[in-house]
């Protein structure tokens, strides 16, 4: 599938465009990385663009807080509003204010963050600038269907219905109380199985888990929706967990007990939490699965044998369930599969073998971030032979795999994710778009799929999943790609286990997996162009990343490739090459040579001829995402295949670039999966109060390692929050046998007054050896000091039509750090201002498009002003409209919050023209 056309975009944002991670919460009194506290403030001060309004918040000793705010409230999506800078700036992960339309972020930089040089994405669209990023193309284009030579249908079609009758039933439980969400979660299973009397044997269980969506809507308004939680009435809940039951029904044909199970109540109240709820979604299934222990027997269900299904959020919900199930649990969790997912925290779970479905027309999980379930596992731990593949869906969008989430299905109204020109590739016209029936039709044969190969082994089904060029009958002809890393496979690591060969020709390379174009050892430095890149995070991410091969070639028969370190063996195994093709270059040719130690060389036919599409080729289309270069050994003659340890490619082509995440040797089953789990890292937040110091300080922040560390294990740390020049990202080695751990943190002790409360986030990775569970975790300093007394009185408490409205907040005493001041728009005595009252300028930052003949009040707008350290006094105004018409006094009343100050104030305003 080729991409549409669209202008190209040079620097930061374009290497950010398409990219979501997590994003955190401000209280004016607070850094961002705390999440419970309640969403804050932006300041007009630092109005950037056309939309929403900055904040920039000095905190002191060179840490900042930015915040912005939207006219209205964030939808409800998988993805999140991602506020996203520069290379230089260190941005902590944040989460989304209480009031739903706030997103910040704390930041260490040396000065002061520049809102021009800020952006807040969603789905890869600026929210802070008019207008959609996505639909900024050129000319229509629609896609191409992959050329895939020696692309097999197997015999054996996983969405074949079973021989079994199947019934379906409801059940549900007691709501489940979750920490950081006030209202429980309610315990609703719909349940799909083969009848009792179905001679099935054991069966399997497989679990779906729902994501992101809408909550709750008004049956017969196609725009009433509400997230408040429990919906109120006449408003449903929308049904999100009945949208499997399509695979359900064929999977209980088959003889398997299926289960999908709701979570409106975590998508109601997930905005907060700064993991995006993936901790809640995983206690839901594992007290899903409890109360399934109780049921295992007379459902004839086998606990020894349960796969897992997460879409979206859902998806890193039961990632999370998979790290936390213990191997002593009365369940044993055999494989996952894992739908558009999001993965906020960069976790996988180790030893549990999972399928990720990447679409390729996502418009809202853009970035396809699901790739890191697979990535993020190849380095884990040595012995983990559980297979991670990934499978990009051709023509697939996000919602379609869930009927409830699909226009002209769903109970509830729905739409298409994607967007764009309806002739563009990913339109609705686009020939290569799959149809909502097409996409299910695809989701129904690889859900299937991976469950028979991870409930029942069957071995059939691993060339849908392990870079094989393969399909099945079922779906029809809808194209995918897939590639494995485990499963068996023996892999060399460019830059870490391997040298570069001597090149002929070609130019070669190993380069840092990130997404920095300004960066020369970055494998896009020079890249002036946006595009998906789910191996490399961007700068800003800080995650940890990978060395890869980069050749890049102008003829044919040039040549270049890597010395291995450790011979490879290759009798009765394939050679697998995870390789990515430059978008902007035409379809790529390759041969392949694999010479032994004693100088023993073939030249090779790649299986299909050696061809790797290129996946897109405009900004909005490119997926900068690695295909399976598979080669068969066994007809190379004069080789040692047993001791192979150089691997070369030979263009076939007249130019282009790729770049080589892994090589190995790939078994054609796969191997049992070890019964281990690996131990896991838990971290704490601490609260202390500040103390008088003087000076510089040292707290520590704990962690507890859950499990055995049996041999040296190693995860990488960032704290943000510390002055600039503090120790802001480091690795962390945990010794065999340790059990706990903590994290030193810096702050200044003093008498002075000082923000309220000063927090400083944790986050951590794993490296090695470990994996994280609860991986944020935090410090807050308490101020313990007097603060200055607070005034706010308005300048007058009458205005005439078309002059302002200006209140004066007054501090006893100026302190050194930035203060902001917000209020809120409240009713006030009747009659009260409507919107036409108000300026045009300042309707359109604060609330947007409304009805401006109805109450100003009702739409809740904020005002923010900063009083600057050093000051004393600042003004925030409203500026009121002459309109011409003879009508009584208004009023416009304001709630303050300013500091742990609280307060009301109406300013009247009049008609100026002389009565009678």
């Amino acid at each position: 599938m080729r991409g549409m056309g669209a202008p190209r975009r040079t620097g930061w944002f374009a290497a950010a465009a398409l990219v979501s991670l997590a994003a955190s919460t401000l209280m004016p009194t607070t850094v961002a990385a705390a999440p419970a506290h309640p969403g804050a403030a932006a300041s007009v001060i630092a109005v950037k663009g056309d939309r929403g309004a900055w904040q920039v918040q000095s905190l002191g000793s060179g840490r900042y807080a930015v915040s912005w705010t939207s006219p209205t409230r964030f939808p409800l999506t998988s993805d999140r509003p991602t506020i996203v800078g520069p290379a230089g700036l260190a941005l902590g992960a944040p989460t989304i204010g209480a009031d739903g339309r706030t997103v910040s972020a704390v930041v260490t930089s040396t000065t002061r963050p520049d809102p021009a040089e800020l952006d807040v994405l969603l789905s890869g669209d600026r929210l802070d600038t008019s207008g959609d990023d996505r639909l900024r193309a050129g000319t229509a284009q629609q896609s191409a269907p992959l050329d895939l030579p020696g692309t097999v249908t197997l015999a054996e079609d996983p969405a074949t219905p079973g021989p079994y009758d199947v019934v379906t039933s409801d059940y549900e439980l007691a709501p489940l109380p979750v920490d950081g969400m006030p209202e429980p979660i309610e315990m609703r299973g719909h349940v799909v199985e083969p009848t009792a009397d179905s001679a099935t044997g054991p069966r399997p269980l497989v679990l779906f888990l729902h994501g992101r969506h809408g909550v709750c809507y008004k049956p017969g308004h196609p725009n009433a929706y509400t997230d408040t939680w429990p919906c109120p009435a006449p408003f449903k809940e929308i049904p999100s967990d009945l949208g499997y039951d399509y695979i359900q029904q064929v999977l209980a044909s088959q003889g398997y007990a299926t289960v999908s199970v709701r979570v409106n109540g975590i998508n109601a109240q997930d905005y907060q939490l700064a993991d995006g709820g993936a901790d809640a979604r995983a206690q839901v299934v594992e007290a899903h699965l409890d109360h399934w222990v109780g049921l295992a027997a007379a459902h004839q269900v086998d606990l020894g044998r349960v796969v897992l299904v997460g879409h979206s959020r859902g998806g890193e919900g039961v990632n999370r369930a998979s790290i936390q199930i213990p191997l002593s649990a009365p369940y044993r969790i055999v494989g996952q599969v894992l739908i558009a997912p999001t993965d906020f925290a960069s976790q996988t779970a180790p030893y549990v073998p999972t399928v990720t479905l990447l679409p390729f027309c996502d418009g809202d999980v853009s970035d396809l971030q699901g790739q890191k379930f697979t990535d993020t596992a190849r380095d884990l731990a040595s012995d983990d032979t559980s297979l991670k593949s990934s499978v990009l869906v051709m023509g697939a969008d996000h919602n379609f795999f869930n009927t409830e989430w699909t226009p002209g299905i769903a109970a509830a109204p729905a739409s298409d994710d994607w967007y764009g020109d309806e002739n563009s590739t990913c339109g609705t016209k686009d020939p290569e778009r799959l149809s909502p029936q097409e996409q299910q039709n695809v989701g129904t044969a690889y859900v299937s799929g991976a469950v028979h190969l991870f409930a029942d082994d069957d071995q059939a089904m691993l060339p849908l999943f392990d870079g094989s060029r393969a399909r099945v009958a079922s779906q029809g002809s809808a194209q995918t790609l897939s590639h494995a890393i485990g499963g068996g496979r023996d892999l060399r690591l460019p830059g870490l286990t391997t040298g570069l060969s001597l090149a002929s020709g070609a130019q070669t390379r190993f380069c840092q997996g990130d997404a920095d174009p300004q960066k020369i050892a970055s494998c896009t430095y020079g890249v002036n162009y946006a595009s998906v890149h789910p191996h490399w995070p961007e700068s800003y991410e800080k995650l940890p990343t990978r060395p890869f091969f980069q050749m890049t070639w102008t003829a044919t028969g040039q040549t270049g490739g890597l010395v291995l370190d450790d011979p490879l063996d290759l009798t009765g195994r394939s050679l697998e090459l995870r390789t990515i093709v430059d978008p902007r270059s035409t379809d790529v040719d390759l041969r392949v040579r694999v010479t032994d130690s004693q100088g023993g060389s073939a030249l090779l036919t790649p299986v299909g001829g050696g061809t790797l599409p290129s996946l897109g080729d405009t900004s909005d289309t490119e997926k900068l995402w690695a295909q399976t270069l598979v080669v068969d050994p066994s007809t190379a003659s004069g080789v040692d295949l047993t001791d192979i340890d150089q691997v070369d490619l030979v263009s076939a082509s007249d130019s282009g670039r790729i770049w080589i995440a892994d090589l190995g040797s790939a078994p054609a089953t796969l191997p049992a999966v070890p019964g281990e789990r690996l131990p896991t890292i838990d971290f704490s937040d601490v609260r202390i109060d500040e103390g008088d110091g003087p000076g510089q300080t040292t707290a520590r922040v704990p962690f507890e390692v859950v499990g055995d560390v049996a041999r040296p294990a190693r995860f990488v740390v960032q704290t943000t929050g510390q002055a600039p020049g503090d120790v802001q990202r480091f690795t962390v080695d945990l010794a065999p046998g340790q059990t706990s751990g903590s994290i030193p943190i810096g702050y200044t002790a003093d008498k002075r007054d000082d923000y309220q409360e000063l927090v400083t986030q944790i986050v951590a990775w794993p490296l090695r050896g470990v994996m994280t569970d609860d991986y944020l975790g935090s410090l807050t300093i308490t101020d313990d000091d007097p603060r200055p007394a607070i005034t706010i009185r308005p300048l007058h408490r009458k205005v005439a039509e078309g002059e302002p409205a200006t209140w004066r907040v007054r501090i006893a005493h100026s302190v050194d750090y930035d203060l902001f001041v917000n209020g809120k728009v409240v009713k006030g005595r009747t009659p009260t201002v409507k919107v036409d009252d108000i300026g045009e300028k300042w309707i359109s930052l604060h609330t947007g498009p409304v009805d401006e003949h109805k109450p100003l009040w009702s739409f809740g707008p904020m005002v923010y002003e900063q009083l600057r350290e050093g000051a004393r006094t600042v003004d925030i105004s409203i500026p009121t409209r002459r309109d011409h018409r003879d009508e009584r006094a208004e009023s416009l009343t304001l709630r303050f919050g300013f500091n742990g100050y609280h307060s009301t104030s109406t300013v009247k305003v009049v008609d100026p023209r002389p009565k009678g």
